[in-house]
């Protein structure tokens, strides 16, 4: 058996190989003597017979992609694990030169047009990973049958299983997917003596994403590195195609001025612009301008004329500062939620080609202290190194039962002596690596009769694989149906986070509204999700992996049409009402865990009126909204309160009795007439509130299409 790690870039991908008992990794060099393999895929037609032709993968796909530009496919990892209806995908496909589709039927997903035919991202990603298989056996001289798999820490857990998928239909039996940043760490270590420790801050700007992560890094006597992740932060749709992009538009501009043509729609043009952008980027690390020269590309009162401007470094980093200073946002968000300065972090590795521009090493370097900026490993290859001790190193999963611990296959199930799950098995070897999720996994659900609330279940920062599943209790909508969105983010609203598939069952039997619905997320060691669905009291209970073939189950929230109020002023209205009225007034009537997380959001907000950062700052806004309507018996006295201004005489007085009622029962510590009060009270609430909007009470409960119903 051969282990290889594979870094499978958006620009460019490389495989590595460590020799077992050796720390030193190699890169494999491809068949065309590179380290790198460009992540490209073309069609190459015959000029016989257009219809027919040869699929080209790498370099050859590179270097032939100028003549058929609607015929290459690039950065399709941007697209990996994606639907059709995406905002983010709606903009790239007015920039690819390629043809970006529906998937066929009912299917949410997504294809790319290769030749006549179509193709999933996952499909073209598997001609680049055999590709690279076959390269490395090549250079090996021998069978790869393993790999670890290298993907962007911020990689939801759909994108995830598409790579995943992709590398075993390239025939690969994938040990682990390892996120970007933690395989970089992991090359890094290689350099660290025995008993030496590292707090690593790492900044890895590729191709197509970016992501930052925060890691503990301990190097025992005997060599073995021990990686903890400790916060992961990053943005998708980030990366180097964004600088590029930056400099084909202004050689567009530069056309439509000097020869009043617009050529942003010549798919041919914009890929050789693309091409000689990417020239100039590289040029301007090292030169303060570029020449840009493309022979022969505008068609000028019937003469071909060359396309011939410079562009400046001081033009160039005009341009990207948006991007730059988008990347330092998220590294000061990390740290926070970590509760750390720069000076707390050991040593910054910056990762991916993009950390090579000058303007971007520069602004890290200032902010942390230039000394902490490691260059002794290649950012372009430390990914794949990092993967390639990995896929050493780890010798398998251990069964997790105390009286098995039997070491199994790393692409094993099912232990082979007890025939236990291994859905809680860790990866032993060498190296070892505790992980934890970048964002919440939750469900859509019905709160009140609002039906785009998320409920996180395995909450941002949680290690995997779980040692146990984590759960939720609800209530149906709906006496057959029971529907359970899978969510991705940190958003109290459901549908401003990623939807990751669903499932979705017809009972057999009626059940009541007042039944429990248990569910439950199990999280493995490859963050592969499971989700159990249990109806208690009865014998109903699946346990099944997501649905990713049919539509969306929570629509997109519309767009806001009015201008959104300034988010500082609003942000400090909500502080001080939470501090100054609602904390004092009602905070007696939480429980500590509740209390402890509404001030610790307080906190982070107030950080926030010092040093504004407007993407964190209205997401901090919602959730300290959410807090004011979502802290149990606080948030039920204050609605209750609030609705007697304005309801009937004998309703307000119905509601103060009430209101009297349950503070005097949770002074003396009755919580079963708490609860009972607090039933009732909640019923005449929102008879109040909906007569005081005018609003008819929902006829049925089945109009929530089986989405369950929060407990509080």
């Amino acid at each position: 058996m051969k282990a290889i790690g594979i870094d499978l870039g958006t620009t460019n991908s490389a495989a590595a190989y460590c020799r077992p008992g050796a720390r030193e990794p190699k890169i494999l060099s491809t068949r065309a003597g590179d380290n790198l393999t460009p992540s490209v895929v073309m069609f190459r037609r015959s000029r016989r017979d257009p219809g027919q032709g040869d699929t080209l993968v790498g370099k050859a796909a590179l270097n032939q992609a100028k003549s058929a530009p609607e015929d290459a496919i690039f950065s399709i990892k941007r697209l990996m694990g994606r639907t059709y209806d995406e905002p983010k995908v709606a903009e790239v496909r007015e920039k690819f030169n390629y043809t970006i589709v529906p998937s066929s039927g009912e299917d949410p997903g997504l294809c790319v047009r290769l030749g006549d035919k179509d193709y999933t991202p996952t499909e073209i990603s598997v001609l680049i990973l055999r590709q690279i298989k076959e390269d490395a056996e090549k250079a090996m001289g021998d069978e790869v049958t393993h790999a670890v798999i290298t993907v962007p820490a911020y990689f939801e857990e759909r994108q995830r299983a598409a790579t995943r998928k992709a590398g075993e239909l390239a025939g690969l039996k994938v040990k682990k997917i390892i996120d970007e940043p933690t395989a970089a760490a992991i090359a890094f270590g290689v350099q660290s003596p025995p008993g030496e420790r590292h707090r690593i801050l790492v900044y890895d700007l590729g191709g197509g994403t970016f992501d930052i992560s925060i890691l503990q890094m301990v190097k025992d006597e005997q060599g073995r590195d021990q990686v903890q992740v400790l916060q992961i932060e990053g943005d998708n749709w980030l990366g180097g195609d964004d600088f590029d992009g930056a400099i084909v538009a202004k050689i567009l501009d530069w056309v439509k001025t000097q020869y009043q043509t617009d050529l942003s729609g010549d798919k041919k043009f914009c890929l050789l612009a693309k091409q000689h952008a990417e020239a100039a980027k590289r040029e301007l690390s090292e030169a303060t301008e570029a020449e840009v020269v493309i022979p022969a590309a505008v068609k000028s009162y019937g003469t071909m004329v060359d396309v011939e401007l410079v562009i400046t470094r001081e033009e160039f980093e005009s341009a990207i500062l948006l991007h730059v200073n988008r990347t330092m946002e998220l590294v000061r968000k990390a740290l926070r939620e970590q509760s750390l300065t720069p000076e707390d972090i050991s040593d910054v590795l910056l990762v991916g080609g993009s950390t090579l521009i000058p303007l971007v090493y520069g602004v890290v370097e200032n902010f942390f202290d230039r000394g902490k900026v490691k260059r002794t490993i290649n950012p372009m290859e430390c990914v794949a190194l990092g993967a390639g001790i990995l896929a050493t190193t780890l010798t398998g999963v251990e069964c997790p039962k105390p009286d098995c611990h039997t070491l199994n296959d790393d692409v094993a199930t099912e232990c082979v002596k007890c025939g236990g799950s291994l859905a809680a098995a860790r990866s032993v070897g060498d190296t070892g690596v505790t992980e934890v999720t970048a964002r919440s996994l939750g469900i859509a659900a019905v709160k009140g009769d609002q039906k785009d609330v998320f409920v996180p279940i395995i909450p941002k920062g949680t290690p995997y694989p779980l040692k146990e599943p984590k759960k939720e209790i609800f209530r149906p909508t709906s006496g057959r149906l029971i529907r359970v969105p899978v969510l991705e983010g940190d958003d109290p609203v459901a549908s401003k986070n990623e939807e990751q598939g669903f499932v979705e069952y017809q009972l057999p039997e009626e059940i009541d509204a007042s039944a429990n619905v248990e569910v439950s997320f199990n999280y493995d060691r490859n963050r592969q999700l499971t989700v159990t669905v249990r109806v208690q009291g009865t014998t109903f209970s699946k346990t099944e992996t997501l649905r990713r073939d049919l539509p969306r189950s929570v629509v997109p929230a519309a767009p806001v049409q009015e201008e959104e109020e300034p988010w500082l002023e609003e942000l400090e209205r909500t502080i001080s009402f939470l501090s100054e009225h609602f904390l004092k007034q009602y905070g007696q009537y939480m429980d500590p865990n509740q209390l402890r997380r509404i001030e610790s959001d307080l906190a982070r907000a107030q950080q926030l009126l010092y040093f504004p950062d407007e993407v964190e700052g209205r997401r901090q806004l919602r959730v300290l909204q959410m807090h004011i309507f979502n802290s149990g018996l606080a948030s039920q006295i204050y609605l209750a309160e609030r609705v007697t201004e304005s309801a009937a005489p004998e309703v307000s007085q119905r509601i103060n009795k009430a209101v009297a009622e349950v503070r005097q029962a949770h002074t003396t510590g009755d919580t079963n007439r708490v609860q009972a009060i607090t039933n009732a009270l909640r019923i005449t609430v929102a008879q109040a509130m909906s007569q005081r909007a005018d609003i008819k009470e929902l006829a049925d409960r089945d109009d929530f299409d089986g989405l369950l119903r929060t407990l509080q």
